[in-house]
């Protein structure tokens, strides 16, 4: 009987791997972008720290923009990983409740898991590339910006929604400066 037990287990669990699996080969694309995305952060990242690094003048300052191939190795592992996470848990989400309503496939809401962690990379690059060339860009403002415009071009009640909301949390935390 226990030999059955399992046999039903590791059948339910190569299910489960077969739709992750399908799940993450449909957006096999998008984890080529993320890889390429963590290259280029870890690039201008670089580069914007050996900037810094030229430009300390104190010991202090040298040892902050310092180099270290282990802490940068490690933070585009972490990076990686936190990718696959999003993919997997927007997969889970869609395959649990999102699919069941009706609201969209589950490649849909890998593609939108993994698609927010490509949109912070995006944005880190920016910033790093800004900083680098030295143009002075409030990356954070644009991006804000272009997602209230993109959601109002679908509903304009909901990014007139999203703008006061933002808006209002930008007018508490110049409250409390």
């Amino acid at each position: 009987m226990l030999g059955d037990n399992n046999i039903g287990n590791s059948l339910i669990w190569v299910a489960f791997a077969n739709e992750g699996l399908q799940c993450v080969h449909d957006l096999r694309w998008m984890i080529v972008l993320s890889i390429v995305l963590i290259f280029a952060d870890f690039w201008w990242g670089w580069s914007e720290s050996a900037m810094k690094y030229r430009r300390a003048t104190t010991d202090e300052e040298r040892e902050k923009y310092r180099f270290h191939k282990s802490k940068a190795i490690r933070r585009s592992a972490n990076k990686f990983i936190d990718y696959i996470t999003y993919l997997l848990v927007g997969g889970v989400l869609g395959l649990a409740i999102l699919e069941p309503l009706g609201v969209c496939d589950h490649v849909v809401s890998a593609a939108v898991g993994l698609g927010l962690g490509c949109f912070a990379d995006m944005i880190s690059i920016i910033g790093h590339y800004c900083s680098v060339k030295d143009i002075h860009f409030d990356v954070w403002e644009f991006a804000k910006k272009l997602l209230i415009n993109l959601v109002k071009k679908k509903n304009e009640d909901i990014g007139e929604a999203l703008d006061e909301t933002l808006n209002m949390e930008n007018n508490n935390h110049e409250n409390t400066d």
